[in-house]
Order: structure tokens, then C-alpha cells, then sequence
């Protein structure tokens, strides 16, 4: 996608705006008659414009004609002061210019960088929310009312539910033994990581350079000892992996900034349907270990007020707390406060559960749902004809061609992308497990904790209990790039072995390893799982067509560490799809938004009729907290 930028001003040269050669900066063409800026559109194969006026709607028609798709174009209107900074725009309008194309438009407020950035990136998210996208054929309209879910983690046993409450039946196949039944390292990141997951409105985000100014990080090519995510062996890179980060790299902050947006936004409406769930089947919730909120410490004064200042920017914040009221409200942290590793808090909307408990819980719903279990079944393979259509599945179980088929398949699931856009783009980053006696004083609230600049830099430490009910905390965290499916090294796991245990020392002081469970995947020293990780920080959605009956294959995955947190909006996303209804995550999480961008190919396709505006900004749900719970863990855990 190219965009045509003409607003003079902002020295551009000093940014990162034009370096991906997506965005052309001609602001000679500002002022120029319609005609000449109608030719440098159409020589740049420009599908967006930003500019200090809005065109007359001639040239729009034109442009829309020659282009023979959607085109958008931002403007500063005649009664607002060009010189003002703020990025606040109205919502893009489709107007009727063009009988058989679109024209999307939208308002920006001045000429500044902040503003060229929200109009850059409003251009990009209507250019990708056009996108067609293949739709399943709903149960009354003849389509099917079965669903085949690849995965039982948590996305496929949420999504499984989801579907299941809806009238689908459902069957689930994974690659893994029943949970509970074997080791830890036969099992993906839901069964074998530890038992606990964290739900907050900032648990997935972007990870790319967001500075105007500033360089992408060099996460990936540094290992983990030195600070880094590189928990390879360089000279082990693979031509695909070094691409992969070089991807990672080449995300320009304008659009790593509106990425973050839609990814929040879609956090947002999962928190919305963790609500939902909550309600609908209470069970899922009952003896795992809820906790209500999440406290957010910070070890840096700095990180603290720009943490603030971005929590009060999406309405997450319930309090803030000084280092003085974190000691004397939360006694067990009063030690690292006193010592100086904690600078102050914040308290903000979430979860924690016992994740393990909680899938169990899952299954036992959808037993009752009549849905079908499959274990140890893999599979390992998608077939497809000449031209290059879904015709079956290589799986131990058959695989109807009348049903739909919706694979979550982590990072091991290579096989399932095969063939799809989705291949080549998830790679895994390994983080790692310990847990420590929440003695007292007991801390009572998860929280998550940053520590900028550390080897582990993100932790989050889960209130939970063991196998026998007994108080634990579970601290997971540490980032190490594994690639598409390298052996990781073994001095960047004692790195970040090695971190994790400062974080804890740090924190709790020299706690000793809780006493032995009677459920043996309670009892280890230290272990790892490997998430699903995308270059642009992005999750994925695909959905093609399988057999003659409106039946789709859906690819979701990449969440890297919002797996769990955007499950219930990842449900509602099949859904939609299996129904034939829109949703945003369709084609904001559609794995060829960022090489149609980066490219210039063109992402539009043919004109929509689906409503085009996503608001990055769907608001924050209220917790509809279950009866009987509280944000202190019960007496029954």
C-alpha cells in the first residue's frame, strides 16, 4: 500500500516515517492544481492521501476510478488551527463519490507528527479493514453445524465452548496425552506451561520501536545473557529467521503505535467477553484460584509515569499507588519498597486463574455440551487439490468434509499453515516457570512487574494454590527467540534462569520451593514454554474455503503472550466467520496486513460492504465480578 503525504512542516527526514518507502512525502504537491496532484497519486499508485485540504470530489472520482478500488484520504479542515498538535480526528465517512469504488475520509487536527502518525495509521487500518474476506455459510442457511477444533489449549477449548453454546457440535482433537497424564514437555503452553494465566487490558502488545525518533530494537539479534531475546546460536539463523527479524525491525513506530491500538482494542472486547463467560457458565471460574485485579509494579521512577500516563489513556486505571501506600497496603512488599526495588503501582482491571484447573473446567462444560475429546491424535498435515483448495485433513480421526475445521496450533502446528498465508510467520520465544511459598505476609493481589532494563524485564507473579490447596506463588516471565524450531542454548536458559530467581529474591527475599504436591505436575524445579510469537507483534486470522457446503478452514494463533487473554474475542472472531459475519479481527489479525503494506501491494480488493470504521478505542468493560467472589483468594483454594 502506498500513501501520498503532502503536509509540509514536520521534519519527516529525522523520523522513520518514510524509510519503509511505503509512504511518499511530496509536499510540493500541497498546494498544487488538482491535476498535477491527480498525476502524482496515480504515478505513486497511491491508494491514501494525506493532506492540509480536502480534494474536490473530480479528482477523488477520478483517483478512485484509475486506482479500481477503495481510496482514503485525510484532511486538515478550513476551521481548524494547522498548526495544533493534537491527533484526535473524526471517524472516517464513506461517501458515494464513486459509484462502484468507495472513498473513505476522515478529519485530522493539525499538522505535527503526532497528527501525521494517527492519519498514517487510520489510512493503513482502512486499507486492511477493506480487505474481503472469505465467509462460512451460517447452520440456516444450509451451512454446517459441526466444528472441528485442532488444539485443546486454551483458545481452542474457549473457542470449542463458544461454539458448542452456540448449537455447533463440536469435536476436539490435540496432538498431546490427556492433561494430567504425563509429563509436562509433552504438552503446548496451556497444559504444559505453569498452572496460571493473567488477564489484563495491556497483556498483549506490541513490542516494536513505537519512538518517532528512535531505532528498532535489537531484541532479536542480542542474547538473552546480554539482555537480549536471542536464545539461539547465531550463526544457527536460518535465512527464514533472520528474515523473520528483520521483519520485526522494519515495523515503522507510526505503525506500531495503530497496531497497538487494534490490539488493545480487541484486548478490550475480550474483556467484554471474559465478562460474558463469567456469567454464562460460572463453573469455569469456581476452585481456580481466581484473583481479581492486578497490581503493576514498577522499579523505575520514569517507567512508572509513562506507564500511568498510557493506563489513563485506555481508562485501566482503578489507583494509583505511592512506594508509601504499596508498603502499607500490601505488607508483602513492604521489603523490596523499604530496599528501593519498588518505586510506586498501579492498580488495574484483571484476572488471575489457575489455568490448568480452569481448562479442566473447560472440558468438563463441553463433555456435557456433548462435545467429543481426541488425545494423543495429531495432525499432521492439510491436503489441498491442483488449485491449491482445502480438500482434507491427514488426522487419525476423519475429518467430515461437511464441517468446519479451526486450527489453533502454537508453535508447533507448522503443518497446519502449510499452504496458507499464515506459513513462515510464527516463530516461538521460550519464557520460563519457578514458584516460591507465598508465606507471610501473604501477598493476596497478582501482580505484574517491571523492571526496565533487566534480563527479565516483564514478570507476573500469580496468586494461586497447588495440587492440596496449599497458597503458592507462580512467577513466569523471561523472553528467548527459538525461531521457527531451533534448540535454544543452554547458557541463555541459565540467563534467564538467573533472572527470574533475582526477580524473586528481589521481591520475596530468599524463598525456598514450596513442598511437594500430590499432583505431580506441581513438582519441579523450573520449566519453560514456548509461545507463538508474530514479527509485527500482531496475532493471525485466516479463513479459507473447505468442501462444497459453505465450510471454512480458520487458522488463529501468534498471540505471544495474549493467548489466553484474547481467547474469548478470538471465539467470537470464528463465530463470525462460520456464521458469514463480519469481525474486526478478520482483518486487523489477517497475516498478509503488514506485507501488503510493506510491499505496496494493494490490500483492498473489491469494495465492501461491511461497515469499514473500527474505532481502536472500544471501551473498557466494568467488572461483572461471579457471586460469592472476591479479590481476596477464599478459604477453598
Amino acid at each position: 500500500m502506498k500513501i501520498l503525504l503532502t503536509l509540509p512542516g514536520p521534519d519527516l527526514a529525522s523520523t522513520d516515517f518514510l524509510r519503509s518507502g511505503a509512504v511518499v512525502h511530496v509536499p510540493a504537491a500541497d498546494s498544487a492544481p488538482d491535476d498535477a496532484l491527480l498525476a502524482a497519486l496515480l504515478r505513486h499508485g497511491a491508494r491514501a492521501l494525506i493532506t492540509t485540504r480536502r480534494p474536490a470530489d473530480t479528482l477523488l472520482r477520478a483517483w478512485a476510478e484509475h486506482t479500481a478500488g477503495p481510496v482514503h484520504v485525510a484532511y486538515v479542515p478550513g476551521d481548524v488551527d494547522p498548526t495544533s498538535a493534537d491527533p484526535a480526528s473524526a471517524a472516517p465517512t464513506r461517501r458515494p463519490i464513486h459509484p462502484a469504488y468507495p472513498v473513505h475520509e476522515f478529519t485530522l487536527d493539525g499538522t505535527g507528527l503526532d497528527a501525521i502518525a494517527g492519519a498514517l495509521a487510520r489510512c493503513e487500518r482502512a486499507a486492511a479493514l477493506a480487505r474481503p474476506i472469505p465467509a462460512g455459510t451460517a447452520p440456516e442457511a444450509g451451512g454446517p453445524r459441526e466444528a472441528f477444533v485442532i488444539g485443546a489449549g486454551v483458545v481452542g477449548l474457549v473457542t470449542a465452548l463458544h461454539l458448542a453454546d452456540h448449537g455447533y457440535r463440536v469435536t476436539v482433537v490435540d496432538r498431546s496425552p490427556a492433561p494430567g497424564t504425563a509429563d509436562w514437555q509433552a504438552y503446548g503452553c496451556t497444559h504444559g506451561g505453569d498452572d496460571a494465566r493473567m488477564f489484563t487490558l495491556t497483556e498483549m502488545d506490541t513490542y516494536g520501536n513505537q519512538d518517532f525518533r528512535g531505532e528498532a530494537p535489537e531484541w532479536f539479534r542480542q542474547p538473552v545473557e546480554k539482555h537480549g531475546w536471542l536464545a539461539l546460536d547465531p550463526a544457527t539463523l536460518t535465512a527464514r529467521e533472520r528474515d523473520w527479524i528483520e521483519e520485526f525491525e522494519s515495523v515503522p513506530s507510526w505503525l506500531a503505535r495503530g497496531y497497538n491500538a487494534d490490539v488493545f482494542s480487541l484486548t478490550a472486547e475480550a474483556g467484554q467477553g471474559w465478562t460474558a463467560l463469567r456469567a454464562r457458565f460460572p463453573r469455569l471460574f469456581e476452585d481456580v484460584a481466581l484473583a481479581e485485579d492486578i497490581l503493576r509494579v514498577y522499579a523505575d521512577p520514569d517507567h512508572f509515569r509513562a506507564s500511568l500516563e498510557r493506563h489513563h489513556a485506555l481508562g485501566a486505571v482503578l489507583r494509583r499507588l505511592s512506594a508509601a501506600e504499596l508498603a502499607r497496603e500490601y505488607p508483602a512488599l513492604a521489603a523490596p519498597v523499604r530496599s528501593g526495588t519498588l518505586v510506586g503501582g498501579i492498580l488495574v482491571p484483571g484476572f488471575t486463574v489457575n489455568v490448568h484447573r480452569f481448562a479442566e473446567r473447560a472440558i468438563e462444560l463441553l463433555t456435557g455440551l456433548s462435545a467429543r475429546f481426541h488425545w494423543d491424535t495429531p495432525v499432521t498435515g492439510v491436503r489441498r487439490g491442483a488449485d491449491g483448495a482445502v480438500t482434507g485433513f491427514d488426522c487419525g480421526v476423519p475429518v467430515p468434509a461437511h464441517t468446519h475445521v479451526v486450527a489453533s496450533p502454537g508453535v508447533d502446528g507448522a503443518a497446519l499453515l502449510h499452504g496458507t498465508p499464515c506459513e513462515g510467520r510464527i516463530h516461538g520465544v521460550i519464557g520460563g516457570w519457578a514458584r516460591v511459598e507465598n508465606r507471610a505476609p501473604a501477598l493476596r493481589t497478582s501482580l505484574k512487574v517491571a523492571r526496565r532494563g533487566h534480563v527479565t524485564e516483564d514478570a507476573n507473579v500469580t496468586v494461586a494454590r497447588d495440587g492440596d490447596g496449599r497458597e503458592i506463588l507462580i512467577v513466569g516471565s523471561g523472553y528467548g527467540y527459538t525461531g521457527a524450531a531451533g534448540e535454544p542454548e543452554e547458557r541463555q536458559l541459565a540467563a534467564l534462569r538467573a533472572g527470574i530467581a533475582d526477580t524473586v529474591e528481589r521481591l520475596f527475599g530468599a524463598s525456598d520451593e514450596p513442598d511437594a504436591s500430590s499432583r505431580p505436575s506441581d513438582n519441579y524445579g523450573f520449566k519453560y514454554c514456548v509461545r507463538p510469537w508474530t514479527a509485527t507483534s500482531l496475532g493471525l486470522y485466516h479463513a479459507e474455503p473447505f468442501g462444497p457446503r459453505g465450510a471454512l478452514y480458520v487458522v488463529t494463533g501468534g498471540h505471544n503472550t495474549g493467548g489466553f487473554a484474547q481467547a474469548p474475542v478470538t471465539a467470537r472472531a470464528v463465530l463470525a466467520s462460520l456464521r458469514g459475519e463480519p469481525h474486526p479481527m478478520h482483518t486487523l489479525y489477517h497475516p498478509e496486513r503488514y506485507p501488503s503494506f510493506a510491499t505496496g501491494a494493494s490490500s483492498d480488493g473489491a469494495s465492501s460492504d461491511r461497515d469499514e470504521d473500527h474505532s481502536p478505542c472500544t471501551p473498557i468493560p466494568r467488572w461483572i465480578r461471579p457471586t460469592g467472589t472476591s479479590s481476596v483468594p477464599s478459604a477453598s483454594r
